[in-house]
């Protein structure tokens, strides 16, 4: 995983989502004014728009701002203060939002907690099993997936929906240490996630058949260092590579059928997919205004540009990817 800092990510979540007194306090922001400075009012009932939650980890906060191309960046309606900077984002398809917090000090502990759609404080924690967590995905079962790096190996964890305890343990051990990175499925249940180890570049894409323990190196070629890694419902993987771009490979093929590469001197972050190919790209490590990027069906180059608020963004996830 790039970073800005150490321990310094931040994550986009585009969500569907109506704010409707789940739990918490929404909260519109008045445009124009600075983030922390904004006066509160309650959003209508059924009038909520489109939201693209980011967790900045600069703000150790959840932000939300309205999402569509008609938005031109907006300021945040909604922010949600967590007490720690979380490392990983994701939104199920009943648009329950997943927040993974790592512990910075020797009195706090890392965790992943559970929001439901509007709410400001989590319904449900999860501790146990989780050392440092990175990345999450979320099956249609509601089966949580957390991936981390515990010794030198990455380690997903496989938690059944509700439950607060693994149920299962599966590693991925190569030369030197790993880091655990993106994760995605597919229609049979198949789990991939892209890794990279310290002595053993470039990264891997691998893939964990339903039921199975032992992880099946795809072979992917022209990847790099980077870990980026999404999927649509047509079985299409679309993967970080060695140009600082999206590759996109086809079900079944270890070369890409097409490539979205940034501007010159430029890179993409971290970025999602939905179910029907449309590209939420993350930009902000490099010489360009830190962004959200969208990009249309097969298109090479965005259509929606999202920035202003943002510091970091490094990784979206969207409802509209949820399996």
């Amino acid at each position: 995983m790039t970073k800005l800092l150490p321990g310094v990510v931040a994550m986009t979540v585009f969500l569907t989502a109506v704010l409707s007194g789940c739990g918490g306090t929404n909260q519109v922001l008045q445009a124009g004014a600075p983030v922390g400075t904004q006066s509160a009012k309650r959003l209508q009932p059924n009038g909520a728009p489109r939201l693209v939650y980011v967790s900045d980890q600069l703000q150790k906060a959840l932000l939300a701002f309205p999402a569509s191309e008609r938005a031109h960046n907006p300021p945040p309606v909604q922010t949600i203060g967590l007490s720690v900077i979380p490392e990983g984002v994701w939104v199920d398809r009943a648009g329950i939002l997943y927040a993974a917090l790592s512990g910075r000090s020797p009195s706090q502990f890392g965790k992943v907690e559970e929001f439901k759609p509007g709410a400001s404080a989590p319904f449900l924690t999860i501790t146990k099993g989780i050392g440092s967590p990175s990345f999450l995905v979320v099956d249609r079962n509601g089966t949580l997936y957390v991936d981390q790096t515990y010794d030198v190996s990455v380690q997903i964890l496989e938690y059944p929906a509700g439950k607060t305890s693994p149920v299962k343990k599966l590693s991925i051990t190569e030369k030197g240490e790993g880091e655990g990175g993106p994760m995605t499925l597919d229609a049979h249940g198949n789990l991939y996630v892209h890794t990279s180890f310290l002595d053993n570049q470039p990264s891997r894409v691998y893939r964990f058949a339903p039921g199975k323990t032992a992880p099946q190196n795809l072979q992917l070629n022209g990847l790099g260092g980077t870990t980026g890694l999404a999927s649509d419902e047509f079985g299409n993987l679309y993967v970080s590579d060695a140009k600082g771009g999206i590759s996109v490979y086809a079900p079944g093929q270890k070369n890409p059928t097409r490539e979205i590469l940034p501007s010159p001197n430029d890179y993409f972050d971290f970025f999602v997919a939905t179910r029907s190919g449309k590209l939420y790209v993350a930009q902000g490590e490099s010489p360009s205004l830190a962004s959200l990027l969208e990009f249309a069906v097969g298109g090479s180059q965005p259509v929606n540009v999202l920035s202003g608020y943002l510091q970091a963004p490094l990784i979206p996830a969207l409802r509209a990817a949820a399996f």
